[in-house]
């Protein structure tokens, strides 16, 4: 195994582990995701944004405190590789920053990447199963261009990364469905209680009890399963037949 794969290896086991923590931090993910693309591809610096789903809050990551304002400001002038990547989910290799082409194209966001020193792009997406979710920025290697084999590795771990973040999503969905479905179980439970004891009480069937328990609600501006933990908690409501 390579320096280079040992160190992928050892970034795809860091991403892992953040995926893992609880509670899960996407944030976390996102740093580790453009560290780890510098360090694995010797670039000057990574930003990586996020938007699943094509929301438009997007979240960004930057290896350094002038990346990350310039991620944000990307987001808010829709400008750069990293807007154009995750809008339409093509690759960018190799752009030079300093041709007219290239100011033309990102006006903001060239001049001040330039201001920054950095002469050329490399944007990656990050995919996902309803779209593109997000880019991977690598501003340019020390070392000079990517070469095949290194852009290669550089779309498998864009893809892994993206896969992760979606594994990631997908966990936290699951969780916010577990959350409500278990919340509305605990109101179904509190309601049957509540229309057990109202028939017992007014010697009528299930059904009727609940028609005047969600008739006393509606009339009085409350939420049904309030009144029914009320009723469960002893107290007694004059409640029309």
């Amino acid at each position: 195994m390579t320096l280079q794969e040992q160190e992928l290896a050892a970034v795809f086991a860091h991403l892992t582990e953040e995926a893992a923590r609880d509670p899960l931090d996407t944030q976390a993910l996102l740093a580790t995701l453009v560290e780890g693309g510098r360090r694995l591809f010797d670039a000057l610096g990574a930003i990586a944004y996020y938007a699943p789903g094509g929301g438009s809050a997007v979240q960004t990551a930057g290896t350094d405190d002038a990346l990350r304002v310039l991620a944000g400001e990307a987001v808010d002038w829709q400008e750069g590789p990293g807007y154009d990547v995750r809008t339409t989910g093509c690759a960018l290799i190799d752009v030079d920053v300093t041709i007219q082409p290239t100011r033309a194209r990102w006006p903001r966001w060239t001049a001040r990447v330039r201001a920054l020193g950095h002469g050329r792009v490399t944007a990656l997406p990050l995919p996902a199963k309803d779209g593109p979710a997000g880019a991977l920025v690598l501003f340019g290697p020390h070392s000079g261009r990517l070469d095949e084999k290194a852009l290669s590795l550089a779309r498998s771990f864009a893809d892994a990364a993206a896969n992760t973040l979606s594994l990631q999503r997908e966990v936290t969905e699951s969780r916010v469905l577990a959350g409500q479905l278990e919340h509305a179980l605990s109101s179904r439970v509190v309601v049957e209680q509540a229309k057990g004891i109202l028939a017992a009480r007014h010697d009528v069937t299930l059904d009727q009890a609940f028609d005047r328990l969600r008739r006393y609600a509606r009339s009085h501006q409350r939420k049904v399963q309030e009144v029914a933990r009320e009723i469960i908690g002893g107290r007694d409501f004059p409640m029309d037949p």
